[in-house]
C-alpha cells in the first residue's frame, strides 16, 4: 500500500505510525525510491529492479507493509522514501518524527556523493533525538547504478559514517543484491525494533 505523494511546504506534525517508522534518505537519483519499493514488495518480479526512467521523488512517499523477522513475528512497517532535493527542506522534522531508524543510500561511483551523505547523516541522524542508538538505528546502502557487480569493489566508507561506526553495505541493480539488500534490512529492522521495545520500557 502506497499513500499518496506528501509535498510539505512547511514543516507540520506527522501523526505516529502504528508499527514501526523508517526514513530512507540520501542525494538525488542514488536509488532510495528503488530500494523502498523492492522492501516494500512494490516491484513487478520480487527483485530489485533499475527503473525505465528517472522520476524524481516530491516531498515524500509513504509506503505500507508488513515484514516477517525470524524469531520476532511479523511487523508493520512504514518506509518513508524522502526526495534528495533540499527544497523539501521545511518538511523534514515532519518527516523525522516518530522515526525508529534512518536507511542512507548514495552512489559512490557519482562525485560527490560520499560528502553529501554525510550531511544527510547529520541532519537526519545525528541531529535527531528519536536516533539514539546510530550504530543499531542507522544503516547505509552504496548502491551502484549498474546492473552487474563485475570488477566492483568495496566502496570506501564516507568520512562521517566511518567515524559513526555506520554499517556501509555495497549493493547495485545486479541479481545478487536484492538478497544483500534484504537480509541487511531485516537485521537492521530487527535492531530497531529492540531498541524501540527498549525506549517503551523507559
Amino acid at each position: 500500500k502506497i499513500k499518496p505523494t506528501m509535498e510539505f511546504g512547511t514543516a507540520t506534525d506527522s501523526s505516529a505510525p502504528t508499527g514501526m517508522k523508517i526514513i530512507i534518505i540520501g542525494p538525488s537519483g542514488s536509488g532510495k525510491t528503488a530500494i523502498s519499493n523492492y522492501l516494500a514488495g512494490q516491484t513487478n518480479n520480487d527483485s530489485l529492479e533499475a527503473p525505465a526512467t528517472y522520476n524524481e521523488t516530491k516531498g515524500v512517499r509513504i509506503l505500507e507493509c508488513e515484514r516477517n523477522l525470524h524469531g520476532r513475528g511479523t511487523k508493520s512497517l512504514e518506509i518513508w522514501d524522502v526526495s534528495g532535493n533540499s527544497s523539501f527542506e521545511s518538511g523534514w522534522p515532519a518527516i523525522m518524527q516518530h522515526a525508529d531508524g534512518v536507511i542512507l543510500v548514495y552512489n559512490p561511483d557519482k562525485a560527490g556523493n560520499d560528502i553529501e551523505i554525510g550531511d544527510w547523516f547529520d541532519e537526519f541522524v545525528k541531529n535527531n533525538s528519536r536516533i539514539s542508538d546510530p550504530v543499531e538505528q542507522c544503516l547505509a546502502f552504496a548502491h551502484h547504478s549498474q546492473t552487474d557487480n563485475q570488477g566492483r569493489h568495496a566502496s570506501k566508507v564516507p568520512a562521517k559514517l566511518k567515524v559513526a561506526r555506520i554499517g556501509v553495505v555495497d549493493t547495485g541493480f545486479d541479481s545478487s543484491s536484492s538478497t544483500v539488500v534484504t537480509q541487511n534490512f531485516d537485521d537492521f529492522l530487527a535492531k530497531c525494533s529492540e531498541v524501540k521495545a527498549k525506549k517503551s520500557k523507559e
